[in-house]
Formats: C-alpha cells, sequence, structure tokens
C-alpha cells in the first residue's frame, strides 16, 4: 500500500504524486471504499482517483535510477512492436501504452520513431497514429526517467540518445 507523499506511476498519466488517500465524497458511491488522490507531474492542476487495493495494474512505483540506465542501455536490442495487420496498429499501440511497463514503452517509442523515419527517408509524412502514441508514450515514460534520473524531461530524449549514442 502507498502512502501520502509517494510517488508512483499512473498507466495512463505517468508520475503522479499521492496527495490523499481517502473517500470520495460523490453521490451514489461506496463511501467505505478509500481511493488514492493522485496528481500527475505533468498537470498540477489535473485530479485522478484510484481505488486502494483495485487489484489492477494502474498503478506502480517508480523505476530506480539504476535500473533506467539499464533500460535505456538496452534499446538497442530492444525489438520493435510487430504488427500483422496494418489495420490493427492503433489497437497493438494502445495495449502497449496502457500495459504501466517501461519496456513496453520503449518498444513503442523504438517503432514509432523508427516507422517515422523510414517514411521521412521515403519522403513522406509520419502517420498521425505514429505521432500520438510516439508522443504519448513518450510522456508516460519521460515523466519516471526524468524522476529516476534526475535529469529534466525537456532534456529526456537528448540524454537517452547520447547514453546509446545516436546521433
Amino acid at each position: 500500500m502507498f502512502k501520502t507523499g509517494d510517488y508512483v506511476v499512473h498507466k495512463n498519466d505517468g508520475l503522479c504524486v499521492i496527495t490523499d488517500i481517502s473517500t470520495l465524497d460523490i453521490p451514489d458511491c461506496d463511501q467505505t471504499k478509500e481511493y488514492y488522490f493522485l496528481t500527475p507531474k505533468d498537470s498540477p492542476s489535473s485530479r485522478i482517483y484510484v481505488a486502494v487495493g483495485s487489484g489492477d495494474s494502474s498503478l506502480r512505483t517508480p523505476i530506480s535510477e539504476s535500473d533506467a540506465l539499464a533500460l535505456i542501455d538496452s534499446i538497442p536490442e530492444l525489438d520493435e512492436i510487430t504488427v500483422e495487420n496494418e489495420k490493427q496498429r492503433q489497437n497493438v499501440y494502445s495495449k502497449a501504452l496502457v500495459q504501466n511497463n517501461c519496456v513496453e514503452l520503449f518498444r513503442l517509442i523504438k517503432t514509432t520513431y523508427e516507422r517515422k523515419q523510414e517514411r521521412v527517408r521515403k519522403g513522406r509524412s509520419a502517420t498521425s497514429v505514429d505521432e500520438h502514441f510516439l508522443k504519448s508514450a513518450r510522456q508516460a515514460l519521460y515523466s519516471e526517467l526524468s524522476y529516476a534520473l534526475g535529469v529534466d524531461e525537456d532534456n529526456m530524449t537528448e540524454f537517452i540518445d547520447a547514453r546509446i549514442h545516436l546521433d
């Protein structure tokens, strides 16, 4: 169980801080059930409510510094996400995004980034699906990596590129 003040990673909103643990004061809501009240790092005016002990994987502890560095170092060996049917690309990407798993987020970033680069080399623009999921995966993952590594979130792409020696 988490406590007030803990940082957690929410599957849709990235790094959040738990600001309270309480019941919801909402009509027709179970007044005996407790919820984590979360504030996303990237959106301090937003509030998210997650039931305590809900048993799902919507919340987890942020990655450690050593694990973050090891994960970044493993990027070149990560497989891209395979999509057998182009009509299913958005569904496959959505599943990867909501798994709340750093490896899957990096695979999604790598896949969408590489597809974008390939399209540009062919004189075409990136697809809106790839652009959307690249942005969403970076937002979800980079807030956590920024916290773990003490690197400003806006500089995370450059930090990762330098770490794995990309130009």
